[in-house]
């Protein structure tokens, strides 16, 4: 019996070690199944709470004794339809528009010089002494010749010698006109800037963009003060490109029509006006007394240029303002980022202009 029973411990112990690890798989199995299905009751219970938080609440009635309270007016609604965004949220304060326009950001600086002319002393000079030359001569002719004529004359001579003085009236009209009608100066006014009465002299009492064009003619008469124009920018038509004439992408101002250069040509022409201005500049500090003598030329041909244009009108474009026809002088002057800006707000068709 007890032979028995040391035979059998052994045997019963090594079985209950064989059980023990199932015993445990089986434990943990459990455990994974509970943990998975309260992870699953606490997200349904997390959804239903969200919806519920979402929901909205209904209207409390308000009591039959109670006063009735004064209601809020509603907020007015826009073009759209939709009310404006309350003050402390995310979209009340929109964002700043980007200024995407040539013309929104000369607006923003106030008034800005487009176009300034060069001077035409010597040009209304030659003008007005031809015009008083031609006009002088006929009126003596015709004193001297028409209305009192010498003892002896021929009877044709009068009538013959008429079409001269009318011809040479007609060259005093030429030359005082010529001296008018000349642009001075092109700015760009902003519209707010701009008054109720300059906007009805100008025939356009509503505003249709942000500037205003500003351009200053001179008079036909020698001491008149300058004529200024307040017009839109589609109102102003300009014959050409003005960067073809003030930046150099056609070379010379007479060089109209040319092929445009190209950046290599660009920068050497720079250089070589950069090279020829420092030789000048040492050859005068070399040749100090002779220095009158070449000023001297500069103002002879500067005045004969002049007058050599008052005869030929050369070197000016026509542009339009409004109903009318300028003249625009393109052989100097100064233009704003090289002539960029006029063509940037003033529209360019050369079919309906025509330019000398």
């Amino acid at each position: 019996m007890a032979s028995f029973s040391r035979g059998f411990g052994p045997r019963l112990l090594l079985l209950v070690r064989q059980q023990a690890p199932s015993e445990c798989a089986m434990t943990q199995a459990r455990q994974l199944l509970r943990a998975r299905f309260s992870t699953a009751r606490i997200l349904q219970k997390a959804g239903r709470s969200h919806r519920l938080a979402n929901k909205p609440s209904p209207k409390p009635k308000p009591a039959a004794a109670a006063p009735k309270a004064a209601s809020p007016k509603p907020a007015p609604k826009t073009a759209q339809g939709k009310a404006p965004p309350i003050l402390g949220s995310a979209t009340a304060i929109p964002a700043a528009r980007p200024i995407n326009g040539y013309a929104e950001q000369l607006a923003l600086k106030g008034r800005t010089l487009l176009y300034e002319s060069p001077s035409h002393f010597w040009f209304r000079a030659g003008c007005f002494s031809s015009a008083m030359f031609c006009t002088s001569y006929a009126v003596y002719q015709y004193w001297s010749v028409i209305l009192h004529p010498l003892d002896g004359l021929m009877w044709w001579i009068p009538h013959a010698f008429g079409v001269i003085l009318v011809f040479m009236a007609g060259m005093g009209a030429y030359f005082v006109t010529g001296a008018g009608r000349i642009v001075r100066s092109i700015e760009a006014v902003p519209a707010t800037a701009v008054t109720a009465a300059a906007k009805q002299l100008a025939g356009s009492t509503t505003t249709t963009g942000p500037l205003y064009i500003q351009v200053t003619t001179r008079r036909m008469a020698p001491f008149m003060p300058d004529k200024k124009h307040l017009l839109q920018p589609e109102q102003v038509l300009l014959p050409f490109r003005m960067y073809s004439v003030f930046g150099g992408e056609m070379g010379a101002p007479g060089a109209l029509g040319q092929k445009p250069m190209s950046m290599a040509e660009r920068v050497r022409m720079e250089r070589a006006a950069r090279e020829a201005k420092i030789a000048e500049r040492k050859y005068t500090m070399d040749h100090l007394m002779t220095a009158p003598f070449r000023d001297g030329r500069k103002a002879f041909s500067g005045a004969w240029d002049g007058i050599v244009r008052s005869f030929n009108r050369g070197g000016f474009a026509k542009i339009q303002l409004g109903k009318g026809e300028y003249k625009l002088d393109v052989t100097g002057g100064w233009a704003l980022d090289g002539g960029r800006a006029m063509d940037r707000l003033l529209p360019v068709r050369p079919n309906a202009i025509r330019a000398r």
